[in-house]
């Protein structure tokens, strides 16, 4: 691999779905008072979770990918991309964030603090 083609963490389709992960996790665990960051609940979501997180929407980006091609991340710099790929491009980090949102917030008020889900 040359110096032009290193590949940066943005790159990978699961960078996005893991950053929201952790980030929607800190959000989540802040705003619900039955929540704790110094549980095992907590260590399940922020380590398993942000790796099953990364994987399966991962695999999912890498999917989408290969069914629609101007999503795949170009290997020059400087080339612009066309207008029908930022518009996908833009739909697709939307969806996977009301995704990544919902079934963040169902796993810890429905099952990691299943308390917090009845008040």
């Amino acid at each position: 691999m040359t110096s032009a083609q290193k590949y940066r963490p943005e790159d990978f389709p699961g960078y996005f779905a893991t950053v929201m992960w952790v980030g929607i996790g800190v959000w989540l665990f802040w705003i619900t008072p039955e929540a704790s960051f110094f549980t095992w609940q907590a260590v399940v979501y922020f380590l398993v979770g942000t790796f099953a997180a990364g994987l399966v929407f991962g695999v999912l980006g890498l999917t989408l990918q290969r069914l629609i091609p101007v999503l795949k991340p170009s290997s020059e710099a400087a080339k612009k991309s066309d207008g029908m790929a930022q518009t996908i491009g833009t739909l697709v980090g939307a969806a996977q964030f009301i995704l990544v949102y919902f079934i963040a917030k169902s796993i810890i008020i429905g099952l990691l603090f299943p308390a917090a889900g009845s008040g």
